[in-house]
């Protein structure tokens, strides 16, 4: 049909106007304006934003993500981790060594590893046949090397094996623990590092302290404001349910044990470890034999203040006491151990719990097991990976762990045959990200790695440096983009008078 009576027609002389993006846009319209906009702020900001930053971590940091790496599709770690999954799981030990400088002086079963500043103690323990709780106490030092080789420290007053050991407001505490004659006593010895050498010189049994009944194998935590001892066993060696807690008072002194929720099942021979505002309990014996079970205790805390905004309480706590254990919770059947071991060692490090050695069903293993609890669900899973498992002739039962430094040691213990052994394994904690990836929207480089106060301004100088290149051509596009038909006509005439010359 004739144009004259179309909408779409136009007129003689009248000319289309320019659409963009795809068709979608008016080039001279609002929409298209906009979307410029737009486009030139994520260019500014790109090039005087994100590039000098990336500038600076590219001097200061061992790796750098460029981009958005959503799922890495390469990656290829340091050979620091000893060919453990590329990127390694997190809480991974990077295989075991000997550590024969970490060797303790003894048999290394029964006793309680303290750390104390910069001294790590093993204090009491068995020895003999039939073995009886010692009074030995043997200390090392920590340095930037890990241990020292052992030495014999300040003995106890009396014998003592599966003592609560622990380090609080300034002083050492060896908590109940069997003796020679008894199997649980209910006494406290407190001993106070000198202030020159660090060291331990005397024990000092604190009455006024004494535990409210017998207690030997209880687990023992550090809160912000005391001590908490959990189960044990009591004279008649049967697992307890028991929970006290020995504030700080006003004095600096520990005041006496108060009563707290009970654990939710007897429990004897595990770790406790404070991770958020929980204390966790994993390991050890139940009424029936080895558990499985993490339980996990949470504390009443002080209510949430934000801005102006009234303080809020945890509705779950009520109106219990702050620093009181408000609820106990197994978790979900996810966060059982796969298989419950006896005689494993258990220790924590920066909010982790791990399980390694012991037996299982009667048989030694040199499986290493961790998990690390988040304050929703609790524990959920336990990892394996085979490369921290203990080497394969290293299984160790009633072994203790400890983390120094960089490092899991593992001491004492006996082995698959049933021999003592004094001998000392080490195991690395600090594990390298991949060095190179490659993913969707982003990959993964190499930086340089400054260290110190000399790279940090160096990499300022980098940060500064790419901020002012990339305004300088910034102001370039924009003289370019305000005089596009001069700037056109300059570059043509460049071209022009190279592709003569060319001829």
């Amino acid at each position: 049909m004739s144009g004259s009576n179309d909408p779409r027609a136009l007129g003689p002389g009248a000319v289309a106007p320019r659409r963009v993006l795809f068709g979608l846009l008016d080039a001279n319209g609002w929409g298209w304006a906009g979307v410029r906009s737009v486009l030139w702020t994520l260019v500014i900001i790109l090039m005087l934003g994100y590039i000098p930053d990336r500038a600076y971590y590219l001097t200061v940091s061992p790796t750098v993500e460029l981009g958005l790496n959503l799922a890495s599709l390469v990656n290829i770690c340091p050979a620091e981790n000893e060919g453990l999954p590329c990127p390694a799981p997190a809480g991974a030990l990077i295989p075991w060594k000997s550590a024969t400088e970490a060797d303790l002086p003894g048999d290394g079963v029964d006793g309680s590893l303290l750390q104390a500043g910069s001294h790590l103690y093993y204090v009491g323990g068995t020895s003999g046949a039939p073995r009886l709780a010692t009074t030995n106490v043997s200390v090392a030092t920590i340095d930037a090397a890990g241990l020292s080789a052992w030495s014999a420290g300040t003995s106890l007053p009396e014998a003592r094996a599966h003592a609560a050991v622990a380090f609080f407001a300034g002083k050492a505490y060896v908590i109940g623990g069997a003796s020679d004659i008894t199997p649980a006593t209910a006494s406290v010895y407190v001993g106070t590092p000198d202030a020159t050498t660090g060291l331990i010189t005397a024990w000092e049994r604190l009455d006024a302290l004494e535990l409210p009944a017998a207690r030997s194998g209880a687990s023992i935590t550090v809160v912000s404001d005391g001590i908490v001892v959990l189960g044990g066993e009591g004279t008649d060696r049967s697992p307890t349910t028991t929970v006290w807690k020995a504030k700080l008072g006003a004095s600096g002194e520990l005041e006496p044990w108060v009563t707290f929720m009970d654990l939710p099942e007897p429990r004897s021979f595990a770790a406790a470890a404070v991770v958020g505002d929980s204390i966790y309990v994993w390991g050890g014996h139940d009424a029936s034999g080895p558990a499985a079970e993490a339980v996990r205790g949470d504390i009443a805390v002080a209510p949430a203040v934000g801005g102006h905004s009234a303080p809020v309480v945890n509705p779950d706590q009520g109106d219990a006491e702050i620093g009181t254990i408000y609820r106990w919770d197994g978790g979900p059947q996810e966060g059982n151990l796969p298989t419950p071991r006896d005689g494993a060692a258990l220790w924590s490090a920066n909010g982790t719990l791990y399980v390694a050695g012991g037996t299982i069903d009667g048989a030694a293993t040199s499986s290493v097991l961790w998990a690390a609890p988040v304050a929703a669900t609790g524990v959920t899973k336990w990892t394996s990976v085979e490369l921290s498992n203990l080497p394969a002739d290293g299984a160790r039962v009633g072994a203790s762990g400890v983390v120094i430094g960089a490092h899991a040691i593992l001491l004492g213990g006996a082995d698959a045959a049933g021999a003592y052994s004094a001998g000392a394994l080490s195991a690395g904690t600090s594990l390298k990200a991949p060095v190179f990836r490659v993913g969707l929207f982003g990959l993964t480089v190499p930086g340089l790695a400054l260290q110190g106060e000399v790279g940090q301004q160096i990499g300022f100088l980098s940060a500064a440096g790419a901020w002012t290149l990339n305004f300088v051509i910034m102001l370039g596009a924009a003289v370019a983009y305000g005089q596009r038909e001069r700037f056109r006509a300059w570059v043509g005439a460049k071209l022009g008078r190279k592709g003569a010359s060319a001829r």
